[in-house]
């Protein structure tokens, strides 16, 4: 049984908003984590940080685009 149904543009993006948010805020605690204890990490782990660096710059580009400034994280106010 095929089912279908639509969704409009607000319920997507509100979707998106949310997802990204949340990653933002993951993104930003492993980050921390990892930088107290750099000099321990192995070598792959260090990899890991260093695309989650870039994946946390991306994440803020796309928060700015689908976010308010008021629905921002404070520390993305001014972007």
């Amino acid at each position: 049984m095929n089912t279908k149904f639509t969704l409009d543009y607000e319920v997507v993006d509100d979707i998106v908003k949310g997802t990204l948010l949340q990653l933002y805020e993951e993104l930003k605690y492993t980050q921390k984590k990892k930088e107290t204890d750099f000099d321990n990490l192995s070598d792959f782990q260090k990899e890991d940080y260093k695309y989650d660096e870039t994946l946390l710059e991306a994440t803020k580009i796309l928060l700015c685009y689908y976010t308010s400034q008021e629905e921002r994280p404070e520390e993305l106010m001014n972007l």
